[in-house]
């Protein structure tokens, strides 16, 4: 089964923020939305969302969809894990951070008739990367601090829109967040994003 949709290149610059729509065929698209809606375990439940790793080797899909990846980008750095979150239909999503990698691509995997505000549900994303001597805690789970820290650079966000099937690539490193979400009611129409984690930095 393919799992990426076919288009005429693939070239894109890790360092800058790439949006590529349509990325995954409808089939690999149904099987990562419905999988999470109907899962039965997650490995972390945080207050408004919950997580599924699909670290290392351990899934199946992932690894296609990898292996599919390597052979369209062959300067793709060392694949490190993969997670899917699911929201509750109303959440403020997940707050400013950065992870530890270099290169992110985050796909957004619900119907976009699933949107209930359509200035919600989207991507933040600021071209700024943690001082060399903050610690994981620092740029990972202390919002209040990395918002501080943003504000003295005067750095303003790129701001994404949600689209379904929409895959935005930039680098781990990078701060970013949701910008809210806001969905319409009902376990099918709920908010599940996909994303996988390539190379490593800041640890």
């Amino acid at each position: 089964m393919k799992m990426l949709q076919e288009r005429n290149h693939w070239k894109f610059n890790f360092n800058k923020v790439t949006i590529i729509d349509n990325f995954f065929t409808p089939q690999c698209l149904d099987i990562l939305k419905y999988r999470v809606l109907y899962a039965k375990h997650f490995d972390t439940n945080y207050k408004t969302y919950k997580a599924i790793d699909y670290g290392g080797n351990r899934d199946y899909i992932t690894h296609l969809i990898v292996k599919e990846l390597k052979n369209k980008l062959d300067i793709l750095p060392l694949f490190q894990r993969a997670w899917s979150f699911v929201y509750s239909n109303e959440s403020p999503g997940v707050l400013l951070h950065c992870d530890p990698s270099e290169l992110n691509m985050n796909v957004w995997v619900s119907s976009d008739e699933s949107i209930k505000d359509k200035s919600k549900n989207g991507l933040n994303i600021y071209e700024l990367k943690p001082p060399r001597s903050w610690n994981r805690s620092e740029w990972n789970t202390d919002p209040s601090k990395v918002k501080k820290f943003i504000a003295t650079k005067k750095i303003k966000p790129i701001k994404i829109d949600y689209k379904s099937n929409r895959a935005i690539i930039f680098n781990g490193a990078y701060f970013h967040s949701s910008n809210g979400v806001s969905m319409k009611e009902g376990v099918e129409n709920k908010r599940v994003s996909y994303t996988l984690l390539f190379g490593s930095q800041l640890e």
